[in-house]
């Protein structure tokens, strides 16, 4: 734990008072403004604002959040656990739960728990993104792409789930409908490298190779641009379902620990 750290916690706990207030409150605030870029220094912060307010789940999802984000599954699982007997339809930690039981190589534990989300509220797109993740790690992929659809039925602009859509249909061979669906993701202000890379791999299982060569290029140089364009080759070349096989255990497409999510 960091000095900065020590000092927040002693600053905080001289401001605390019963009931969650004061102390808690600037706790949370300050963790909160850390987790993105020094999650593993924003979890004591989150623990101390639980021991202000143990009542509140809040916090333990959050640690539990920073630890899938430090890649620390199990830790992660025995926080959103931990929230989950607090407050046992609490979305963030059933979803959260849910992510890290899927790093844990633990799909069918992890469908479960999105499936109670869904339960909580039959709209939530993460819980159906997220059950659609664990469908697909299950090989459901039928199952998978009609829940990534009802994500996108409820938000349309849900980045996550349509990334996720698509890669489902490329590795389900239905290459047209794949790029119909990332191309929208693709073009987005909020595209991401792994959605361009998806395009690129739905171009190139089509055989479109000038297509799949200008997203690759969007991200990287073109010694690594024709590499990937070789890999879809090979591809293609190999069937569509040594292909389908292939492009499922491939971690750059299908990783573990949620990061699909």
């Amino acid at each position: 734990m960091s000095g900065a750290v020590l000092s927040i916690l002693a600053a905080c706990s001289a401001g605390e008072r019963p009931g969650g207030g004061g102390g808690y409150d600037s706790l949370l605030r300050i963790a909160d403004g850390m987790v993105q870029t020094d999650p593993l220094n924003a979890v004591p912060l989150y623990r101390r604002a639980h021991e202000l307010n143990p009542g509140s789940p809040e916090p333990l999802v959050r640690v539990g959040q920073a630890m899938l984000l430090v890649g620390n599954p199990p830790e992660a699982a025995a926080a959103f656990q931990d929230a989950l007997k607090l407050r046992s339809n609490d979305p963030d930690a059933l979803r959260g739960l849910g992510a890290a039981l899927i790093a844990m190589d633990q799909a069918e534990l992890a469908l479960g728990q999105y499936e109670a989300a869904m339960r909580a509220d039959s709209n939530d797109p993460r819980a159906l993104n997220g059950a659609g993740v664990a469908l697909d790690v299950l090989g459901r992929h039928d199952e998978a792409q009609a829940r990534y659809a009802e994500a996108l039925r409820v938000d349309p602009n849900y980045l996550p789930a349509r990334n996720n859509y698509g890669l489902s249909l490329v590795s389900s061979g239905r290459y047209p409908e794949a790029i119909d669906v990332l191309l929208v993701a693709a073009r987005h202000p909020e595209a991401s490298p792994r959605t361009r890379g998806n395009l690129a791999l739905a171009y190139g299982m089509q055989g479109e190779m000038e297509q799949a060569l200008r997203w690759l290029r969007a991200d990287m140089d073109a010694v690594s641009a024709n590499r990937y364009l070789a890999y879809f080759g090979q591809l293609r070349s190999a069937g569509p379902a040594v292909a389908a096989a292939s492009i499922r255990a491939n971690p750059e497409y299908y990783p573990r620990g949620g990061s699909r999510q």
